[in-house]
């Protein structure tokens, strides 16, 4: 039986993202691996915010890269964008597993880690939007919201099987150097998926506006005709860094280095309460594409905002179970404000520029506050002293997606979008 076309893209556009989200949460779980082989230092903090310097550093390049495959999808097609950026995200992956520690080659071990991250955040920035552009386009009338969300909900599966990895490889019974096969692996998927994309069809929008003049230069339409938008999507993208970097990358090293909890336990935390998220999105994305996608999202940032301080008094507890309640609640509310979140914000683009609008908007809200998370997290608890100092950076982030979800209503009433005249034409 021939697989269905909706089926094929639905793989294509989620198995990616599940890889980027991956690549970069094995880097979180092992960040204190990293640092003893990378950053050798005799304080166990400075080896561990190089560390983090630089999965931070991998995030500089990513609006460029926002612009170089948004200029090959706006003008060539989405799936050839996606294609491409496949394989080039997978190898920096998988060769981060194979360079030789600090005590081999000195010097150069740290510098090679540093290029390979920056490498891999310049490509793996066309995935996340890229694929969201590629779902919500695919999705017919009235499941915008629901196809949107297996994105979110591919950043969930790609996290717990970092998590799952993780887990087995930090186990006792593993070699010391058995942390560089969960790198190696992105290879052997990143292959599989690209074989996929090649045999997978164009969205059906952009077809219809293919004949149409495009933009000879997107990124620069979409700063000089949506420029509100843009400055609303870089806003929420604030608050998706903080409450997924914070949640799901940070937390592993927040519970072992504060808490003492095992690296494999405090991973095997993480993937239950990234099922919990992955499971509960696509429920609360049906339901948005009934009642209204904005109404979902503003219910989940208030929550956020009320429900933060809560989480963390519970995850500062240091005792087992409440931690566990603590960090499914906080996934809960990530599920719900973000579900319907990406059908949002790539619908307040037009087709000729949105893969290029909203992947260059997103991505530098992004590649400012995402890698950066776990340094303001980490230095928030070191200076306050406090465990629970973390919740104020996640109530500040709510603050700041709430603005800027008006700010994107604004820009929603004030531009008329030409994407029905473009389409019917």
């Amino acid at each position: 039986m021939r697989i269905s076309s909706s089926i094929k893209a639905l793989v294509a556009g989620t198995s990616g993202t599940a890889l980027q989200w991956y690549d970069f949460a094995i880097f979180g779980y092992f960040a204190s691996v990293i640092a003893a082989t990378y950053f050798p230092s005799g304080d166990q903090f400075s080896a561990l915010l190089s560390a983090f310097s630089v999965f931070a550093v991998g995030y500089i390049l990513s609006p460029l890269g926002a612009v170089f495959f948004g200029y090959i999808a706006d003008r060539y097609g989405r799936k050839h964008a996606l294609t491409l950026s496949i394989l080039a995200m997978a190898i920096p992956t998988a060769m981060i597993g194979l360079v030789p520690s600090y005590q081999a080659i000195g010097v150069f071990a740290p510098l090679a880690i540093t290029f390979l991250r920056i490498l891999q955040g310049f490509v793996a920035s066309a995935e996340f939007t890229g694929s969201a552009v590629f779902l919500v386009e695919h999705a017919p009338s009235g499941k915008k919201a629901l196809y949107g969300c297996l994105t979110s909900s591919a950043y969930s599966t790609g996290l717990i099987l970092a998590g799952l990895v993780a887990s087995f490889l930090s186990a006792s019974f593993m070699p010391v150097w058995g942390w560089r096969l969960g790198f190696v692996l992105a290879l052997i998927a990143g292959v599989l998926i690209f074989w996929l994309r090649t045999h997978v069809a164009e969205t059906p929008e952009y077809q219809k506006i293919s004949p149409v003049e495009k933009p000879r230069l997107p990124f620069l339409t979409a700063i000089k005709e949506s420029p509100l938008s843009m400055l609303g999507v870089a806003g929420i993208s604030w608050l998706v860094s903080i409450i997924t970097f914070g949640t799901y990358v940070f937390a592993a090293t927040y519970l072992h280095m504060y808490f003492k909890i095992p690296m494999s336990q405090a991973t095997l935390i993480i993937t239950v309460s990234l099922t919990v998220d992955a499971i509960l999105e696509p429920f609360v994305a049906m339901l948005a594409d009934r009642v209204g996608h904005k109404k979902i999202i503003q219910f989940g940032m208030v929550l956020i905002l009320m429900l933060s301080m809560p989480v963390f008094l519970l995850l500062s507890t240091g005792n087992l179970l409440l931690i566990v309640a603590g960090m499914i609640m906080m996934s809960i509310l990530i599920a719900i404000t973000y579900a319907p979140l990406n059908a949002y914000m790539v619908a307040v683009f037009p087709h000729q520029y949105r893969y290029s609008g909203f992947g260059v908007a997103f991505n530098t809200g992004i590649s400012i506050f995402g890698g950066t998370t776990p340094l303001v997290m980490m230095w928030l608890v070191n200076k306050s002293g406090s465990f629970v100092a973390p919740a104020w950076y996640y109530m500040f982030g709510a603050m700041v997606g709430l603005m800027s979800l008006v700010i994107c209503e604004y820009a929603r009433n004030k531009f008329v979008f030409t994407n029905e005249a473009l389409i019917a034409s």
